[in-house]
């Protein structure tokens, strides 16, 4: 019988960790609230954060009040991470979305 008990005490504990795990992840990675146009405006604050067709474009205002795109952020996961120059622009394709220190190291040559 005390076998049996500490075999139910093992499979508790083991599902309670699987719980806790699963529900902690998905939150504490980042925020659930926050998109990820609202962190890459608070990591680069210095520019403007435009999301247009699911891409994220981190613009410079020039002196005609328009948007000059110097980086673009795709997320596309059917590809790996390609990275393509356009004159000025640069973008980034990432087949999950990147983290902060990803996108500093990444983006610290055309910022």
């Amino acid at each position: 019988m005390d076998k049996y008990l500490v075999v139910a005490i093992v499979i508790a504990i083991c599902i309670i960790m699987v719980i806790y795990t699963q529900r902690g992840g998905s939150s504490s990675s980042r925020s659930g609230n926050t998109s990820f146009k609202d962190i890459v405006q608070k990591e680069f604050m210095k520019y403007k954060v435009i999301e247009r067709n699911q891409t994220i474009m981190i613009c410079e205002i020039n002196h005609r009040n328009e948007p000059d795109e110097l980086v673009l952020i795709r997320i596309d996961p059917n590809q790996k991470k390609n990275i393509r120059n356009f004159g000025r622009r640069v973008t980034f394709t990432y087949p999950k979305q990147p983290s902060i220190g990803e996108m500093r190291k990444d983006f610290a040559q055309y910022l």
